[in-house]
């Protein structure tokens, strides 16, 4: 298995940092499934399952900061976005490493609303060498 075999599906909201200059808004990622088999893939890309999902999250999410804009939204993301490392970025380097470059809830199957990993072994695989 590869991560290009995989989709994720999670969830985000997106939040406001009045002190960053170029990109005020940023989003903070849940993911609900993990790896999940690319047979399943229209059955994840249904509109009907995220607005399904959104409005359950919405509805259920237990918001504490209060920096949050209002927007949330469902994606699904596929493996190589998903698994993308520092070092996939930027070559072999010290600056992040096996870190992930986007924080989608990869190491953590304790965030609000996760629900299943379909392959938690090759998800320890992949995160058990990134800090």
């Amino acid at each position: 298995m590869s991560k290009e075999g995989t989709l994720h599906l999670t969830y985000w909201r997106e939040y406001t940092d009045s002190e960053e200059r170029y990109e005020p808004d940023f989003k903070i990622y849940h993911t609900i499934f993990r790896n999940v088999p690319l047979s399943q893939l229209n059955r994840l890309n249904s509109k009907i399952l995220h607005a399904n999902v959104k409005a359950f999250c919405d509805k259920n999410f237990n918001e504490s900061a209060s920096n949050f804009t209002g927007y949330s939204g469902v994606e699904m993301i596929v493996g190589s976005e998903y698994y993308h490392t520092y070092n996939d970025e930027f070559g072999e380097s010290d600056y992040g490493g096996n870190d992930f470059w986007t924080d989608y809830g990869q190491k953590w199957n304790g965030r609000q609303f996760f629900k299943h990993d379909f392959m938690p072994k090759f998800t320890e695989s992949l995160t058990k060498t990134s800090n």
